[in-house]
């Protein structure tokens, strides 16, 4: 399974938090069930911003949000705006690190029994790791 980076949570208080691997070609964030990243705030939209990978294999972030733009470290942006190491990306008060990593294969991990999903509460955002036929799909609220 191919890794186009990463999506480090960031904790109010700056600290580093859930990790979540770019392992598809898109990851939307929104409070939509169906968003990768899912924040259950009723100021976020349904759909509010989107990553995807290009032909290029190059992180390019899209604000969907008229309301309540998305930012990038620290600025708004009208068009697609293609992603560098450690950018960071603020949905209202929750903000997300982009790290591209270089490394083309996985590292192993230890065996463990099998989870068809994992729930982790961190700074009022719900992040929901769900395990499908060796494919994750990531959904935070």
């Amino acid at each position: 399974m191919p890794r186009y980076g990463k999506i480090v949570v960031i904790k109010r208080n700056g600290t580093d938090g859930i990790i979540f691997p770019l392992t598809s070609t898109s990851c939307l964030f929104g409070r939509r069930s169906g968003c990768h990243i899912r924040m259950r705030l009723p100021w976020v939209s349904n759909e509010h911003c989107k990553i995807e990978i290009n032909e290029n294999k190059e992180a390019v972030l899209s604000n969907l949000s008229t309301v309540n733009p998305t930012q990038l470290n620290g600025a708004c942006f009208e068009q697609p705006v293609p992603l560098k190491h450690g950018d960071v990306l603020t949905i209202i008060d929750r903000s997300f690190r982009f790290e591209y990593s270089q490394q083309s294969t996985p590292k192993k991990r230890r065996s463990r029994p099998p989870k068809d999903e994992t729930l982790q509460q961190v700074a009022g955002v719900e992040l929901l790791h769900k395990q499908t036929s060796g494919a994750k799909s990531l959904d935070a609220s």
